[in-house]
C-alpha cells in the first residue's frame, strides 16, 4: 500500500512539532549581575556558573535581557560559548535588545558581538564594534592576518595614554596570543572549520585601568604541557609549572628528554612583566586558575571550569614606575639563567651517567667485563636511587 502526505495533516502536525522544539529547548538566562568581579573581588567560580558544556544537538537560547550588570570581557566569554554550542549541533540563538541605547544589551551591540555566527563561518571577517572596546577573533593561519591587526590595534589603543610601557604591555600581550595559536586552537568537526580565539580590551577611563582578555576553546595547559612533562596532578597544578622558566615551549609528542630544546619562556616573562608594572593576571584553564599579583602569586581548584584557557590582565596606568622593556627582560633571562644552572646543579646529584662508548668501545662483546662495571657502578648508584 502506498502512502501519500497529506498537506492538511502536515499542517495539523506543525504546532505539535513546534511544542517538542520548544520542550526541547534550553534556554540560559544571564543573571542580573554578570562580571569578572563580585563586590570589588575577581570571582571566577561565579562567573562560570552559567556554562553548561555538555548540551548537545538541541536549540539553545542565551537570554541576556535580564542582566543589568556585566562588563565587557565577561560578555565576549559568551560569544566563545555559542561557538562551543554550535560545534555541539546547537542552534543557538542569543536574545538581547536591539533597539536598547543603555544596559547590558547595548554592551552587546558595542562589542559588536551580533556578528558573533558570521566572524566564525567567515575566515576574513572581524567583529564590527566600537573602537573603544574592540573585540577579535585571532584565527591561526590566513598570514597572520589576525594577529597583526590585533597588535595594530593594541599600539593605536595604547598610543594616547601617555604611559611609557606601550612596547612592554605590547610584548606581554604578543606572547600570550602566541600561546593561545599554539594551544588555543581548537577544530570543529561539526563545522569542518577552526574555532578562533577571542581577544577583547578595555579601557575604564574613571578607574585610570586597562584590562585585556584572550580566551579560547583550545585543549588547555594541563593537556598541552602533559606532551612533555606527564602526568600533571591537576589543573592547577600544570599551570603553576607552566610559568616557571622554559617548562611551556613549544611541544610535539615526543621523548621527554628533547623538552630542554624548547624556549618556555613565554609565560615565565609575561606574568613577571606584569608584576613589574604592579598589575595583576589570572590564567585560568580548565578547573585551574591562578592569580599573580605584586605581592604573591596564588592558585586554586575551582567548583566551575572553562573549556579552554583564559588569560586576563588588569593594569592601572596611573602611578606606574617607568621601566625599559630590554632592562626587565635582561633582569628576567638572568633570574632563569640561575634557575636553570641550579637546576643543572641537583639534577646532576641525582643521575649517575655514563657513555658506554667511552668505556667499552665500538665492540661491547665481552659480557664479564660489562657485568664487572654494573656491579661496580650501576647497582650502587640504582641503590643510592639515581637515574
Amino acid at each position: 500500500m502506498r502512502y501519500t502526505k497529506n498537506p492538511a495533516m502536515l499542517e495539523a502536525m506543525l504546532p505539535v512539532k513546534k511544542e517538542l522544539k520548544r520542550l526541547k529547548t534550553v534556554t540560559i538566562v544571564l543573571p542580573k549581575s554578570f562580571g569578572l568581579k563580585d563586590h570589588d573581588a575577581f570571582n571566577f567560580e561565579k562567573l562560570f556558573n552559567i556554562f553548561q558544556w555538555d548540551l548537545k544537538d538541541c536549540p539553545v537560547k542565551i537570554d541576556i535581557t535580564k542582566c543589568t550588570s556585566s562588563d565587557y570581557q565577561a560578555l565576549s566569554l559568551i560569544v566563545l560559548y555559542a561557538w562551543h554550542l554550535k560545534d555541539n549541533g546547537c542552534v543557538v540563538e542569543i536574545i538581547f535588545d536591539h533597539h536598547a541605547t543603555s544596559g547590558v544589551s547595548l554592551m552587546w551591540k558595542r562589542l559588536g558581538a551580533p556578528g558573533t555566527f558570521p566572524v566564525l563561518l567567515e575566515p576574513n571577517q572581524q567583529f564590527k564594534g566600537d573602537s573603544y572596546k574592540p573585540l577579535f577573533a585571532l584565527r591561526k593561519g590566513n598570514n597572520n592576518k589576525d594577529f597583526k591587526d590585533i597588535i595594530s590595534a593594541i599600539e593605536n589603543y595604547t598610543d594616547g595614554f601617555d604611559i611609557s610601557y606601550t612596547e612592554t604591555l605590547r610584548y606581554i600581550l604578543s606572547e600570550l596570543l602566541y600561546n593561545t595559536q599554539e594551544h588555543g586552537g581548537s577544530y570543529s568537526s561539526n563545522l569542518d572549520i577552526p574555532i578562533p580565539s577571542l581577544v577583547q580590551m578595555c579601557w575604564y577611563q574613571n578607574k585610570d585601568v586597562i584590562q585585556f582578555i584572550i580566551a579560547d576553546l583550545g585543549i588547555g595547559i594541563r593537556k598541552h604541557i602533559e606532551q612533555t612533562y606527564p602526568c600533571q596532578e591537576s589543573d592547577e597544578m600544570a599551570i603553576k609549572l607552566a610559568i616557571q622558566p622554559e617548562k611551556s615551549g613549544t611541544f610535539a609528542v615526543t621523548d621527554p628528554y628533547n623538552a630542554k630544546n624548547n624556549a618556555g619562556m613565554g609565560l615565565y616573562l609575561s606574568s613577571n612583566i606584569i608584576r613589574k608594572l604592579k598589575g595583576e593576571m589570572y590564567l585560568v584553564s580548565g578547573d585551574g586558575l591562578l592569580h599573580i599579583s605584586p605581592r604573591d602569586i596564588t592558585s586554586k581548584t575551582l567548583s566551575n571550569s572553562w573549556k579552554g584557557t583564559i588569560a586576563f590582565l588588569a593594569i592601572k596606568l596611573e602611578g606606574n614606575d617607568k621601566n625599559d622593556l630590554q632592562s626587565i627582560l635582561q633582569e628576567l633571562r638572568k633570574n632563569a639563567e640561575d634557575e636553570r644552572n641550579k637546576q643543572k646543579l641537583i639534577k646532576s646529584d641525582e643521575q649517575f651517567i655514563v657513555n658506554m662508548n667511552n668505556f667499552f668501545g665500538d665492540f661491547a662483546e665481552i659480557k664479564e667485563d660489562a657485568i664487572k662495571f654494573r656491579d661496580k657502578y650501576l647497582l650502587p648508584a640504582i641503590e643510592d636511587d639515581k637515574k
